[in-house]
C-alpha cells in the first residue's frame, strides 16, 4: 500500500522557490519548525522528556518524519529548542511586568511583581513549570542548559531594577548569583509540584525577601 501524502509532505515537495498555499519555502520551513517545537512543548510539558521522541513530535505536529532532520540534527536539538521556547514564554511577561513596576521607583515592589508574574505564568500553563524545573533537572541534555539559563534569567530581571548591582553580580558576585539561582530553582520546583505549605502571596513574599537579602538589593 503506498504511503499517504500529507499536506505537509506536499508542501515540502513543492518545487524549490515556488509558493504553496501562499507560503514561500522559507515560510513553510519556519512553520514546520514552529509546529515541531509546539509539539515538543506539549509532549514534554504533559508527559515528560521520555515522551518527546522524533516520531511522537512529528505525529503531534503533522510533519512527515523525513523532514524532521532538515530542521533538527538530533532529538536532543529539539529538546533544547523546546526548553529555549519555554524560557522565552516565562521571561517575556516577567520582564514586561518588572519594567512597568519599576517606573514607580518601588524597587522592592518591582521584584515582588516579578515573582508574582512568574508564579502566575507557571500556574496558567503548568507545562512551562514542568519543563523548566522538573524535566530540566532530570535530563542530561537540559540540565547544563538550565544551570546556565537560571542565573542569566535572574540577571536580566535585576538589570531592570538595579543595573549597577547586576554588573557586580556578573563579576565578583558570581557565586552569590549561582547560589541564589539554585535556591529559587528549588523553591519553584517545590511550588510547581504542589508543595504549597503557604499561600501564593506568602510564597511570593518569601522569594522577594530572599532576593533582596541574598543579592543585596536593598535601597537606601
Amino acid at each position: 500500500m503506498p504511503p499517504v501524502t500529507t499536506a505537509t509532505d506536499a508542501a515540502a515537495d513543492a518545487p524549490a522557490g515556488r509558493l504553496w498555499q501562499g507560503l514561500t519555502p522559507d515560510a513553510r520551513e519556519a512553520d514546520r519548525r514552529h509546529r515541531l517545537v509546539e509539539a515538543g512543548l506539549e509532549l514534554m510539558g504533559t508527559h515528560g522528556v521520555a515522551a518527546l521522541t522524533m516520531r511522537a513530535a512529528c505525529r503531534e505536529a503533522s510533519v512527515g518524519p523525513r523532514y524532521f532532520y532538515d530542521l533538527f540534527a538530533t532529538r536532543e536539538e529539539l529538546l533544547e529548542a523546546v526548553y529555549d521556547e519555554t524560557v522565552d514564554r516565562v521571561r517575556e511577561p516577567i520582564l514586561e511586568a518588572v519594567a512597568a513596576a519599576v517606573q514607580g521607583d518601588d524597587l522592592v515592589g518591582a521584584i515582588r511583581t516579578g515573582f508574582d508574574t512568574a508564579v502566575a505564568v507557571v500556574e496558567e500553563d503548568p507545562r512551562l513549570g514542568r519543563i523548566l524545573f522538573r524535566e530540566s533537572a532530570a535530563d542530561n541534555t537540559l540540565r547544563p542548559r538550565s544551570q546556565a539559563a537560571m542565573p542569566e534569567f535572574v540577571l536580566t530581571v535585576i538589570e531592570q531594577v538595579l543595573p549597577e548591582r547586576a554588573q557586580e553580580l556578573r563579576g565578583a558576585g558570581g557565586w552569590t548569583l549561582i547560589g541564589f539561582s539554585a535556591a529559587i530553582f528549588s523553591l519553584f520546583l517545590a511550588w510547581s509540584e504542589g508543595a504549597r505549605h503557604t499561600s501564593r502571596d506568602e510564597f511570593v513574599a518569601h522569594c522577594s525577601a530572599l532576593a533582596v537579602d541574598t543579592l543585596g538589593l536593598e535601597v537606601d
